[in-house]
């Protein structure tokens, strides 16, 4: 073969067998292991991210089942607690009748039962209509301190001084007062049985007249001192009927009979 031909035929065949060989000395390439940690950390992310949100899932599921029960109980709970208290009131209207049928059937039974209405007005137990007069107070115009509002104790000797021209029965709105009536604060709130808010309506019946009495009476007369010099809001109106609800029922836990009456 001629040399010219050799050339021609052996050397590209020979440079390409060269760079094959060079590069195959290098060995195969590596995989990268900084791309690997990552991707397991991803994968650990996602995983981690998917059993959360199953777990969650779950949860939410048995805390809404959880608070149904708690509401189907509350529900059940209120309707027995409705219909004892009906059952209560139905009782009491049983005893109330057939207490006035046999107090009705002889004359001691019925000046048993004016006693009783009188003590159910003076106690508080017994709802009572009669002539009287409203009083509403409230706070003073814009007032911002608390010598311009009405304090429990202005609401005392407004009560006092009622009392003492001769009311048989006061409620403040609508609550009725009794000999174990307190009214006093409670944080930023006037109680009466429960907190109440201004403007307070103080209705007392007590026969006619009982607004110029108040006026002049010195109790009434220190209170319109107080109402004037504090800027208090006041109105008295006389009401031919008014109605004050009974009180609360009391609980009798301890009683004696008189010795003077064995």
């Amino acid at each position: 073969m001629g040399l010219l031909d050799y050339l021609t035929a052996h050397s590209m065949d020979e440079d390409y067998a060269q760079v094959a060989e060079r590069e195959s000395s290098k060995g195969a390439p590596t995989p990268n292991r900084s791309g690997a940690a990552a991707l397991l950390i991803l994968g650990l992310f996602g995983l981690l991210v998917a059993t959360a949100a199953v777990q969650t899932s779950r949860n939410a599921v048995e805390t809404e089942d959880d608070h149904q029960q708690l509401v189907t109980q509350i529900q059940a709970r209120s309707a027995q607690v409705d219909a004892r208290r009906d059952r209560v009131a139905s009782l009491r209207e049983e005893v109330d009748s057939l207490r006035a049928q046999f107090l009705d059937a002889s004359t001691q039974g019925r000046a048993m039962t004016a006693r009783l209405d009188r003590l159910g007005v003076r106690t508080g137990a017994s709802a009572v209509t009669g002539p009287g007069v409203r009083a509403v107070v409230d706070d003073a115009p814009g007032a911002v301190s608390a010598e311009n509002k009405v304090l429990d104790q202005d609401l005392q000797r407004l009560v006092n001084a009622l009392w003492g021209v001769g009311a048989e029965a006061i409620a403040i709105n609508g609550e009725r007062l009794t000999t174990l009536t307190a009214i006093r604060f409670a944080g930023s709130a006037i109680v009466v049985n429960r907190s109440l808010s201004p403007p307070y309506v103080v209705s007392a019946i007590g026969g006619p007249n009982m607004a110029a009495r108040f006026v002049e009476s010195q109790n009434g007369a220190a209170w319109l001192d107080t109402q004037a010099r504090f800027g208090l809001q006041f109105d008295m109106t006389t009401e031919e009927s008014l109605t004050l609800p009974a009180a609360d029922r009391i609980n009798l836990r301890y009683a004696r009979t008189p010795e003077d009456s064995q």
